[in-house]
């Protein structure tokens, strides 16, 4: 159990192979770090091996471990907030390349991950919603065909790949519109913890982002992880973990997953034969594979900073322009990043005043975090976080 994982988190893949092996593993757990530190990747490997008839030996053939490997598996529900297209397109890209096991396996799970949103358990409550579920079920469909399917030639996993990417496309929208784990999703995983025809199969629950939920989420979750059902594990995965409710910290078990260092990453990516650049992050790995353009929204970062740091406005051509290229590749969250080191450049070289350098990281957090809360559209938000920035001095 977890022997895929040591070579990328070793101290946390110990820690909790003993506590499994030892009965001592928490109900309730919180996996806090950075993105792309593996922490939904430990997660799914701790329900698998809780999960598994073997003991969770490593390449382990019983049921339910040949559900897990392809999340198909009714025991699993996860709400998860994430920049899932990137990764599902990266993933689409190394199938229709490598066209192996290993990338139509990781494939399939990638965009589970995503469809596990769409679990039987929530009830659309809309007509809007209830169109994405039949979508979503439509991908299902596809990937249980794909699975069952043997050898494909090159062109037969392109076609593959094209139709998978066609039927995403209304899911991928709703992804981006979907910023926060519902008062409606926590009531519906009470509801599901509960029933009691689950038998006595193992449920898991994986909630992502958690320091986004709303007080009515957070409170009404609080209930179900002072007294998880038997038998029911949540794991709690989350990128802030301080913003968390003390109220639910005292109640977890934590996990702090450190960020993969650059020989760490290579080893991870060595499955996906990529030996034509060098990858920093498992992020600039996700996100490239995605289609986006770092460098040039580390241009565009650059020429807000350039603008606001000498006072002159861009024209309205070149703003508008600006805001288009945010807008195409959905990259509003990377550019305020990139922004944010940008001062952070300024401050180490004393090229820009303390008190301007944190009202301006203080613009650019308050922004975010507004566009997360009240899921506002992002061109429109970084137009309006420019003229605040522009009017600070």
């Amino acid at each position: 159990m977890f022997e895929l994982f040591e070579p990328f988190q070793n101290s946390l893949a110990s820690q909790m192979r003993s506590q499994i092996q030892s009965g001592t593993f928490s109900q309730v757990n919180l996996f806090g770090g950075p993105r792309y530190s593996l922490r939904m990747s430990f997660a799914l490997e701790a329900a698998r091996v809780l999960s598994c008839s073997e003991q969770g030996r490593v390449h382990c053939n019983c049921e339910s471990c040949r559900k897990f490997a392809t999340l198909s598996d009714p025991s699993v529900l996860i709400v998860s907030q994430r920049d899932h297209k990137s990764m599902i397109e990266t993933h689409l890209a190394a199938f229709g390349r490598l066209n192996n096991d290993f990338s139509r396996k990781a494939l399939i799970r990638s965009i589970r991950i995503m469809l596990l949103q769409y679990h039987p358990s929530f009830s659309p409550a809309t007509p809007s919603q209830n169109s994405l579920y039949d979508a979503a079920s439509a991908v299902n469909e596809l990937l249980i065909s794909l699975s069952q399917e043997g050898e494909l030639s090159p062109k037969e996993a392109k076609k593959w790949a094209d139709e998978i990417r066609s039927s995403l496309k209304n899911l991928y929208a709703a992804n981006r519109r979907n910023t926060t784990i519902t008062i409606g999703q926590v009531r519906a995983v009470d509801e599901w913890v509960n029933r009691t025809s689950m038998g006595s199969h193992k449920r898991f629950i994986i909630l992502e982002a958690m320091e986004q939920t709303n007080v009515s989420a957070r409170n009404s979750l609080l209930k179900m992880l002072e007294e998880p059902p038997e038998d029911t594990y949540f794991f709690l995965i989350s990128e802030f973990p301080n913003r968390i409710m003390s109220t639910i910290l005292s109640r977890v078990r934590r996990y702090v997953f450190p960020p993969l260092g650059t020989e760490t990453v290579a080893r991870y990516l060595e499955p996906y034969y990529l030996h034509d650049k060098q990858y920093e992050s498992l992020e600039q790995f996700y996100l490239e594979g995605g289609g986006m353009d770092l460098e040039k929204n580390r241009q565009i970062a650059g020429m807000l900073y350039s603008s606001v740091q000498s006072r002159h406005y861009l024209s309205l051509i070149d703003l508008q322009q600006l805001l288009a290229n945010v807008e195409e590749m959905d990259s509003y969250e990377y550019v305020l990043r990139a922004f944010l080191d940008l001062l952070t450049v300024a401050l180490e070289e004393r090229t820009l005043s303390a008190d301007l350098a944190y009202r301006l990281s203080s613009l650019v957090n308050n922004s975010f975090s507004e566009g997360q809360l009240y899921n506002q559209n992002g061109r429109l938000m970084l137009e309006a976080l420019y003229y605040r920035m522009m009017e600070e001095r």
